[in-house]
């Protein structure tokens, strides 16, 4: 008697099953989304508890240096991976999971998406980089005009990054959240 081969009859030996690849689809972009997603958290959060803390003790006119010095250096590639790799993998998390929308990882995951894009990412670019785009612009200035600069910049801007920062931790305990909770 010859066995029949269920598989179809096209299908690579060994392959694996369309569920298969969609549940590592999704495991690995929940991954991606916790750890991008931490990353810019501990990015923004590293900034509230250590940088803007050594920053204060400086002069005005240190302070005003060192901040334009920080902001023309902040956009390169490690922290694009962490600030608009977060955006891209929560997206991704999120689509991929949509087929299960009443599971507690997809709610974990959308709220994640919801602390993150709407209080990480969007206060960023709608507020502090205008703000530190404001601050580039500062030149060569007096004491006076200074000492004012920082005082409009240094509470607004710190303020706004505890937002940021609040909010992507936020996002992250979610992700953890969505991590440890059961796939459906």
């Amino acid at each position: 008697m010859a066995s029949r081969s269920t598989a179809a009859p096209n299908a690579a030996p060994n392959a694996l099953p369309k569920t298969a690849v969609g549940s590592i689809a999704r495991l690995l972009a929940l991954i991606a989304a916790t750890l991008t997603t931490g990353l810019i958290g501990g990015f923004f959060y590293a900034y509230a508890c250590s940088v803007s803390l050594g920053l204060a003790l400086l002069s005005d006119e240190r302070y005003v240096a060192a901040m334009q010095a920080i902001n023309a250096t902040v956009r390169n590639g490690m922290f694009a991976f962490s600030f608009f790799g977060a955006l891209l993998s929560l997206l991704l998390a999120l689509a991929l999971h949509a087929r299960t929308y009443r599971s507690r990882r997809f709610v974990l995951v959308a709220l994640a998406c919801v602390l993150y894009i709407g209080g990480g990412f969007m206060v960023t670019l709608l507020v502090n980089v205008p703000m530190n785009e404001e601050l580039a612009r500062v030149g060569e200035v007096g004491p006076t005009a200074l000492a004012q600069v920082r005082a409009e910049y240094e509470g607004p801007w710190n303020f706004w990054n505890g937002v940021r920062t609040m909010f992507s931790s936020l996002a992250f305990l979610s992700l953890i959240g969505a991590c440890l909770s059961r796939p459906k």
